[in-house]
């Protein structure tokens, strides 16, 4: 099958574009720059394209075979509220109304959207597909915009949108943060560390992805993924520290997170290049939970997470260590 896929650099989308090419589907991988695809020669059915979804034009003439659309490209991470918007809402029609007027043969378009655009939620009161979604971070804003700029624009072409919480696995770089922390025997935890979090493996993410996006029992719907359990962010410290073999937690004052959230801002704006600790991530992490509720997409398709919290983070961490990160 011949198959759109955005974001293909990213943490998601690179471990999407490799399972998909396992499968024997041809992908054509949109870059911004050529040389962060050259991983992309030692699998067989990856195309990667130069284009940009902030101009449509460069996309356009590759879509004119393409039967499904997977849509990753996004930023979690920026400078200001309009450069959200600009990439995870503006580039996200963009690609939309590209496929209305090249996509001749598209079948299904697949957004990854997030979590955060459901907005905090606990383990009492998890977030469900059909409840009020109240984002509270840029992040979540321009996602839900990407959300909303789908279902206007694509009511003649099936599309699925996929929200996952917080994710992890090879490549990703925000749990990487607390394993090279605990390398100097210390991981932090902001206030009482009681932060509620749905979770998930890249791997589970992926396969639910696919199996989204190749059924019409998906088309028009809106499904959260986890592996189905409630994880503290205390939990996760001990356990990033049981796998590393040592070191403790250190518990960090809210006012101190907020302090640091500031001087990312104010570093991000002098630098002109985002931070990971900014005022918009410790806003995330003073919430009392980000949960939802999977049972849908289970009931709908069958999804069954195979990844148990501590045996995908056993198994980051010895990627982590043989990739050279750590």
């Amino acid at each position: 099958m011949k198959i759109f896929l955005t974001g293909a650099t990213g943490f998601i989308g690179k471990n999407l574009a490799v399972k998909l090419s396992k499968m024997g589907h041809c992908v054509r991988c949109l870059v911004r720059d050529l040389n962060r695809a050259a991983w992309m020669k030692q699998h067989n059915g990856l195309e990667p394209i130069k284009g940009d979804l902030e101009h449509p034009k460069t996309i356009i003439p590759y879509l004119g075979d393409i039967v499904t659309v997977f849509h990753l490209a996004g930023v979690n991470t920026a400078k200001h509220r309009e450069e959200y918007f600009r990439i995870n809402g503006e580039g996200a029609g963009n690609l939309f109304e590209s496929v209305l007027s090249a996509g001749k043969n598209v079948r299904k378009i697949l957004y990854v959207s997030s979590l955060a655009v459901a907005g905090p939620h606990t383990a009492k009161y998890p977030a469900q597909e059909n409840g009020e979604v109240s984002p509270i971070t840029h992040y979540g804003e321009s996602k839900l915009r990407g959300e909303q700029l789908l279902k206007e624009k694509c009511k003649d072409i099936p599309w699925t949108i996929i929200r996952p919480p917080a994710v992890y696995g090879p490549f990703d770089k925000q749990i990487f943060v607390y394993f090279r922390m605990a390398k100097l025997g210390v991981v932090p935890i902001m206030g009482k560390g009681k932060l509620e979090l749905s979770m998930i493996h890249v791997d589970d993410v992926t396969d639910g992805v696919i199996l989204a996006a190749f059924t019409e029992k998906s088309d028009g719907e809106i499904f959260h993924l986890s592996d189905g359990g409630v994880h503290t962010w205390e939990e996760i410290a001990k356990l990033i520290i049981k796998i590393k073999g040592g070191g403790k937690v250190i518990r960090v004052p809210s006012i101190f997170g907020k302090i640091a959230g500031v001087v990312g801002d104010g570093i991000a704006y002098l630098s002109n290049k985002p931070q990971v600790i900014n005022s918009q991530k410790v806003k995330e992490a003073l919430q009392d939970g980000w949960v939802c509720n999977t049972d849908k997409i289970r009931a709908h398709l069958g999804f069954i997470p195979n990844v148990e919290l501590e045996n995908g983070f056993e198994s980051t961490y010895h990627w982590y260590r043989n990739a050279g990160w750590l």
